[in-house]
């Protein structure tokens, strides 16, 4: 549950830095669009990507590891190793489904629509 709370609040923060550098830079060249907007945006998102991807990874490692030690409890075994509680019986974690989940599409999301734009303005699409 912590997990979930914890990548919830990661997205927050990390739209919420989004405004505020894009805020800045605009501040700092005169309201005129600059490369190091779409840069620095890309940056924070896939800083934020890695950070939310890797409490994701480490929430499925531990669902797994719940998962074995109830089924421990319920068969009398010593329990001697492992991690985490999954959801069903054949799940593993791994870092590409916490990379790409449904949950991190805001961060693909992000990072498509900064890559959409910087295209058009390269393209001379936004004044």
């Amino acid at each position: 549950m912590q997990f979930s709370k914890n990548t919830l609040a990661t997205k927050k923060i990390c739209a919420s830095i989004l405004v505020g550098i894009v805020a800045i830079i605009l501040k700092i060249t005169n309201n005129q669009l600059d490369a190091a907007i779409y840069v620095s945006g890309l940056i924070t998102t896939f800083v934020f990507w890695i950070i939310d991807s890797n409490s994701y990874y480490y929430q499925r490692k531990l669902r797994i590891r719940m998962t074995k030690i109830v089924e421990d409890l319920k068969t009398d075994k010593i329990i001697t190793s492992g991690y985490g509680m999954s959801l069903n019986e054949n799940e593993s974690p791994s870092w590409g489904a916490a990379f790409f989940n449904s949950s991190q599409y805001f961060y693909l999301f992000t990072f498509i629509v900064v890559v959409l734009i910087a295209l058009g303005d390269y393209f001379g699409g936004i004044k």
